[in-house]
């Protein structure tokens, strides 16, 4: 089982164990209002979201099922949830028929809740949609409430922020992630990460993974690479699926383009890559200029299929 996996089956009792998180949590679980969550990156609100679910519908799993509204709005759908990831790469180029998909939700009666919920992740994507939104907070309160989160907090307005209760969630402390680590899953932080005092789980959970041979020291991987993991990811027998988990990966942990450019420049040493890679990623990262920063793992997507295939 990957790392990844291990710390994913066991964050309910990570959570558990952590009081001030597991306050937050009791909270939300009985909280049918509207809902912000906001943090720095480096927590991981996707599995704290699924322990609310969970625990709010007395759920053992969480079975989701993508949908496509208007071939443009990405969204996973059962009888207790509407969620939203507004940085799927998936997603159309506008986001002009969100306010018209909410609202088809909306408009109509929750078969199995008095109210529908709506989960909408990275929600600062939707600053251009911010007026039209607040008025479906404000009209629509009886039927239906928010959970949404953010690593970009100041980009939410005021107006919108004063309909949530908001909750700011702190990153692991450098403690804590030894105690995930030595208690869930099976092995001690490296130290490296405890000098440096590293408090950010997805990180450490990749440097974690990363396999450490001479002469690739794990300070050159901290502190070279932007995603650690493709330097065994290039060495692995990947495919096409693999190819889009990884550009998925990169804008999960707000990486861009030019990052994974920089990575594979480090991973490559015979020049003629080094100028096929700049060639082909300043292309497309010029393209990208031009059309939906939402877009961007598409482009590194494609990025990766030119240098890869």
């Amino acid at each position: 089982m990957s790392l990844w996996n291990c710390f994913s089956e066991n964050f309910e009792r990570i959570i558990n164990d952590i009081e001030e998180y597991n306050k937050i949590l009791n909270f939300c679980i009985d909280y049918n209002y509207n809902l912000l969550l906001y943090s720095s990156s480096g927590f991981p609100f996707d599995l704290f979201i699924d322990e609310i679910i969970k625990a709010k519908f007395k759920l053992n799993n969480i079975y989701k099922k993508e949908h496509i509204w208007n071939k443009s709005i990405i969204y996973n759908e059962n009888q207790y949830f509407f969620e939203i990831d507004l940085n799927n790469p998936n997603m159309g180029k506008k986001l002009s028929d969100f306010d018209n998909m909410l609202l088809s939700i909306i408009k109509t009666t929750s078969i199995t809740n008095h109210k529908h919920l709506i989960i909408i992740k990275n929600i600062d994507k939707l600053v251009e949609n911010f007026f039209s939104f607040r008025i479906i907070l404000e009209k629509f309160y009886n039927n239906c409430y928010f959970i949404c989160t953010t690593n970009y907090i100041t980009k939410i307005e005021t107006p919108i922020k004063s309909r949530f209760n908001l909750f700011r969630f702190r990153l692991f402390t450098n403690n804590e992630i030894q105690m995930i680590f030595t208690k869930y899953l099976n092995r001690q932080l490296n130290n490296y990460l405890i000098q440096n005092n590293c408090r950010d789980i997805y990180f450490a959970i990749f440097i974690g993974q990363v396999e450490i041979n001479e002469p690739l020291l794990i300070s050159e991987v901290f502190c070279n690479y932007n995603y650690p993991p493709i330097v065994n990811f290039i060495n692995s027998n990947y495919n096409s699926n693999d190819v889009r988990q990884l550009a998925y990966k990169y804008s999960q942990y707000d990486l861009d383009i030019k990052d994974l450019i920089l990575d594979l420049l480090k991973i490559n040493k015979k020049q003629v890559l080094k100028l096929k890679i700049l060639e082909k990623g300043l292309l497309l990262d010029q393209l990208l200029t031009k059309s939906n920063k939402g877009r961007e793992p598409i482009y590194i997507e494609t990025l990766l299929n030119q240098l890869l295939f």
